[in-house]
């Protein structure tokens, strides 16, 4: 059997089949090919070919070769501002502005000051022709003292004197002399002896002389009876005479507000005395201490301000005043050696005292305290300081609780100290109390801004005093806590208010309020209807808290008690009334 080996010849189909495959491997490389070529234009930096050329993308040091500044960007467009005037017209006429105002300042300095008329009074208005028997609640008063009067004299002790031998025939009441003279006077009485009667030193001395006025009784159309009835009429009293101090009560007005504090069982009511009608009391002459602190914690702008409300004070100052001014840093200065009249020539000195003023050096504000106190005063004329600070001392005695106390103890009400202040670094707690505890008050503006304003507003209250160094006291059976302690003067245009805290149940209580005017004492006395006073919300209950505040940080200054700072922060907390001052309350 014969077999046969040898190659297969392949069909048609698979004779195809290698050059298929090497066509589409041709078609792959192209395509290949066309990639890489574009990959390499667009990424020229693409690492290809051998491996150290990855070498070049290692980090390498920055070297900053040239700065090209960036187009700024756009900035956005802000809108007009709302102006309602029109800068052009203005612009227009602001050159005729400024020659007009040079024109009236070159006039006003040329201009002659020329004081203003003292500030007189009218004459007293009639008492009404009322009768106000029923209505003298100063019998009351006396009454009362003469009850406790009586009550301390029963409680002295006793001293026994020798009995008088009477003489016979001697008058019951005699002038102070001698018992031999009233022996000899009695005897010659009784037709004894040829003793003539002599007069006594005290008729010797008067005039005219005892003689002339025994003869002219023994000559007149009198009979016995009525030179009797002449003699009694000179030992009647009148209400008028009981005390030394003449009424005046009918010349003020009386306004009483209250208010039932039911959740205490309490009455608060508030009485503000002012003038009634047509001025009737006399104006007193004053004597007016204007202080300014000029160190430098007082700024230029502030300095200026200050300076300006000083000169409009001067100006409501009448030719019956006397001035002075005082300027301090660490050491304080007068304007004057003395009170000075107000006149022309006085004013023109306290003006060029006052354009003369700088802001230097540190602050000392007892120092200039004391040397007020060093001021010769009046009697007869209330002294009335002004203080224009921001209240913080840098030298000397620096804490404010002890130039508080301690100037009002000197003090003792004799000077009015009203204190005015602005900005947000015045010692409210200092110029407050000082002002309150020394017959004034005070004047804290938030703003600099606000204090010529504040000085004139002073200038003006304080203008017409009529009543000075006042007191007041209540009807012994009043219950009433009143506040303040210690009064202002009374002024024509300055109100003065009293508060006070009394049981639910009190309906009226008499008020007596005396002060001087002049040499005069005079006193006011009050009835007070309760029940009948207006409604004046629980305002006026706060507003004795406030003043009971100012009493026990007055109690607290002098006796340093942790018990009276309790007590301050029980009333605070109680009645939701802040307390005040701030950071400089002495907590």
């Amino acid at each position: 059997m014969h077999a046969a080996i040898g190659y297969q010849v392949p069909t048609g189909r698979e004779a195809r089949l290698p050059w298929m495959r090497a066509s589409l491997f041709g078609v792959a490389l192209i395509i290949s090919l066309a990639l890489h070529g574009v990959v390499l234009l667009e990424f020229p930096d693409l690492p290809v070919g051998r491996p150290t050329e990855l070498r070049r993308f290692q980090p390498q040091p920055l070297v900053m070769q040239s700065v090209r500044p960036e187009a700024p960007p756009p900035r956005s467009v802000q809108p007009a501002k709302f102006r309602p005037e029109n800068p052009e017209a203005f612009a227009k006429v602001d050159a005729l502005q400024k020659t007009l105002l040079e024109d009236m300042r070159t006039e006003a300095e040329a201009a002659e000051f020329v004081a203003p008329p003292p500030a007189e009074a009218a004459p007293p208005a009639p008492a009404p022709a009322e009768n106000f028997a029923e209505m003298d609640f100063r019998q009351e008063i006396l009454q009362i003292e003469q009850r406790s009067a009586v009550t301390e004299l029963a409680a002295l002790p006793r001293q026994v004197v020798p009995a008088v031998t009477r003489i016979a025939g001697a008058p019951d009441i005699t002038l102070p002399a001698t018992a031999e003279a009233i022996e000899q006077a009695a005897a010659a009485v009784a037709g004894r002896g040829t003793f003539a009667p002599r007069p006594l030193s005290v008729l010797a001395a008067a005039a005219p002389p005892a003689e002339e006025m025994m003869d002219a009784a023994s000559q007149s159309d009198w009979t016995p009876v009525e030179r009797l009835q002449e003699q009694a009429q000179m030992l009647d009293e009148v209400r008028a005479d009981v005390t030394d101090v003449a009424p005046i009560e009918q010349m003020l007005a009386v306004d009483v507000s209250a208010y039932r504090a039911t959740d205490e069982d309490a009455l608060y009511f508030e009485v503000a005395i002012t003038r009634s009608g047509v001025e009737s009391l006399p104006v007193l002459p004053k004597d007016v201490l204007l202080i300014q602190d000029c160190s430098e914690s007082i700024t230029r702008t502030k300095l200026d301000y200050f300076k300006e409300g000083i000169v409009d004070y001067l100006r409501t100052l009448t030719t019956a005043d006397r001035i002075n001014l005082m300027r301090y840093s660490d050491t304080p200065t007068l304007c004057f050696d003395t009170w000075e009249p107000v006149t022309t020539d006085s004013l023109a000195q306290a003006v060029q005292f006052t354009a003369g003023l700088r802001a230097r050096g540190q602050t000392d504000l007892f120092a200039p305290l004391q040397q007020v106190l060093k001021i010769p005063r009046q009697k007869d004329r209330p002294m009335i300081a002004v203080l224009m600070t921001d209240g913080r001392p840098t030298v000397g005695t620096v804490d404010s609780s002890d130039i508080i106390a301690r100037f009002s103890r000197a003090n003792a009400g004799q000077i009015s100290m009203f204190t005015i202040g602005a900005g947000d670094r015045v010692n409210t707690f200092l110029l407050d109390l000082l002002g309150h505890n020394n017959r004034g008050g005070s004047w804290l503006m938030a703003l600099r801004e606000q204090i010529p304003a504040a000085v004139k507003r002073a200038a003006r209250e304080l203008s017409r005093p009529v009543l000075a160094n006042l007191d007041f006291r209540f009807s012994g059976d009043s219950a009433a806590e009143v506040y303040p302690g210690t009064l202002t003067h009374l002024y024509l245009d300055r109100p003065l208010r009293l508060v006070g805290r009394c049981p639910a149940n009190q309906t009226n209580a008499v008020l007596q309020i005396i002060g001087d005017s002049g040499a005069q004492k005079h006193d006011m006395v009050f009835g007070l209807d309760l029940t009948a006073a207006r409604d004046g919300g629980e305002g006026i209950r706060r507003e004795w808290v406030a003043q009971k505040i100012y009493k026990l940080m007055n109690d607290h200054i002098e006796n340093r008690r942790g018990d009276i700072l309790r007590e301050i922060r029980d009333l605070s907390i109680r009645h939701n009334v802040p307390l005040p001052y701030g950071a400089d309350f002495p907590l």
